[in-house]
C-alpha cells in the first residue's frame, strides 16, 4: 500500500487520481449497507440538517417578516442586533451557555440515517485540554457536527469529563435566533481569542482544520485535505499546551456527488475558485438523493465512521510568537501531527475506506 508521506514526513499532493461520474456513483452504491433504508424520521432529520446550513438567512428573513407584520417589534430587533455585536460576543468565546440541545432525538435520528459511529483508539484523561482536529470537512460536515456538537454518537460516554466545544465562524453568531441555537449546541467562535480563552479555562475544542476550502475537494472515494499551510491550530496548542488529537471522518466525502468530480479546468470549477478569491467563502455544488426521486439534496445513506486518534502532546511555549524558535516549533509539531494523522488513516482504511484513494495534502 503506497504511502502519501514524503521523505520529510509531510504528505505530498501529487497528481490527482482520475475518476468518472459513473465510477463515483458506483463507489457510493458499494458503500451503502445492504438492507439499510432510513425511516421517515431519519430522512426528515437529514433534510433539516442540510437546510440548516442556510439557517442564518432564514432567521434574518423571519425576523424582518415578523417586524413588518408587527412594527412595534422593530426596536426590539435593533436592540437584539446591537446585543449580538456587543454583550452577546462574550458567551461565544467562553462556552458559558448550557448545552440544552445536544441530546435531542433529532440528532439520534440523523446519526441513524447513515448510520454514523464514533470510535475511540485511546483514552484521553480529562485533566488536560485537547484540540480535536477533524478531517475532512466534506460538504456539510455531518460527521463533525454529530461527533462534537451533539451526544448522538456518545462523545460524553467515550470521553467522560471532557467539555469539548465545536468551533465555527464568528459571523454565524451575529444572526438573530441562530446565536442562541448554536450556543445551546455548545458551539463557540473559532477566533484565536476564543480558542485561547476556552483552552485556558480547561475546556477542549474541535476544529475542521480544512474549513470551507476543503469542501471544494470533497468527492466520493477521495481523501484530499487542506492542511499543508494550516498551522494556526498548532500555534494555539503551543500557547496553551493543549494536545493535538487527529480525527478522521471516514465516509464524509461519500455523502454527496459534487462538481469536484469535474476536471479543474472546467468552467464550473473555475467559477468556484474565482468566487472564493472574490468573496472569501466557498460555494460547493452538490447533489444526492431525493425523497421520491433518485436525485435531490438528501445525502446518500453511507456509513460514517469517525475515528479519534492518539494525541500529539505539545509543550507550552512561553516565549515570543515572533521568534525563530516559535516558528521552528510550529513546523516541528505540524510535521508530527501530519504523521499522526497519516498513521490514523492507514491503520483504519482497511476497515472504513476500502477501495478509496490515498490521503493527500492538496493545499
Amino acid at each position: 500500500m503506497q504511502s502519501a508521506l514524503g521523505s520529510s514526513g509531510v504528505a505530498e499532493s501529487g497528481p490527482p487520481p482520475k475518476s468518472t461520474s459513473a465510477q463515483d456513483l458506483q463507489h457510493i452504491q458499494a458503500k451503502m449497507q445492504p438492507g439499510h433504508k432510513p425511516g421517515l424520521l431519519q430522512t426528515l432529520a437529514a433534510w433539516y440538517y442540510v437546510l440548516s446550513f442556510a439557517l442564518g438567512i432564514y432567521c434574518w428573513i423571519f425576523c424582518i417578516w415578523l417586524c413588518t407584520k408587527l412594527p412595534l417589534l422593530w426596536p426590539a430587533l435593533v436592540a437584539y442586533t446591537v446585543y449580538l455585536y456587543t454583550a452577546g460576543v462574550a458567551p461565544t468565546q467562553d462556552g458559558s451557555w448550557p448545552l440544552r440541545l445536544r441530546n435531542l432525538a433529532l440528532w439520534r435520528w440523523l446519526a441513524a440515517y447513515f448510520p454514523a459511529r464514533l470510535h475511540k483508539t485511546v483514552d484521553l484523561p480529562p485533566d488536560r485540554s485537547y484540540i480535536f482536529c477533524a478531517h475532512p470537512h466534506g460538504i456539510v460536515s455531518f460527521s463533525i457536527w454529530l461527533s462534537f456538537a451533539t451526544w448522538a454518537l456518545g462523545f460524553n460516554r467515550l470521553f467522560p469529563g471532557l467539555d469539548c466545544r465545536l468551533l465555527t465562524l464568528a459571523i454565524n453568531f451575529r444572526c438573530p435566533l441562530l446565536h442562541s441555537y448554536l450556543l445551546w449546541n455548545g458551539l463557540c467562535d473559532v477566533s484565536k481569542r476564543s480558542c485561547l480563552n476556552l483552552l485556558r479555562r480547561g475546556k477542549s475544542v474541535a476544529i475542521a482544520v480544512g474549513g470551507g476550502t476543503e469542501s471544494l475537494y470533497a468527492a466520493p472515494g477521495k481523501n484530499d485535505l487542506v492542511l499543508s499551510r494550516r498551522k494556526g491550530f498548532v500555534k494555539i496548542a503551543l500557547r496553551t499546551g493543549a494536545s493535538l488529537v487527529p480525527v478522521y471522518c471516514f465516509g464524509e466525502n461519500n455523502t454527496f456527488r459534487t462538481a469536484n468530480e469535474l476536471p479543474p479546468e472546467s468552467r464550473i470549477r473555475k467559477v468556484q475558485r474565482r468566487m472564493t478569491q472574490l468573496a472569501g467563502f466557498t460555494l460547493p455544488l452538490y447533489f444526492g438523493r431525493g425523497f421520491f426521486l433518485p436525485w435531490g439534496f438528501l445525502p446518500f445513506p453511507v456509513p460514517l465512521d469517525v475515528v479519534v486518534g492518539e494525541p500529539v502532546h505539545v509543550q507550552k511555549f512561553e516565549g515570543s510568537e515572533s521568534s525563530g524558535e516559535f516558528d521552528a516549533l510550529v513546523d516541528k509539531y505540524h510535521a508530527q501531527y501530519v504523521v499522526a494523522l497519516q498513521k490514523l488513516f492507514e491503520d483504519n482504511r482497511h476497515k472504513f475506506a476500502k477501495g478509496e484513494a490515498d490521503l493527500r495534502l492538496v493545499e
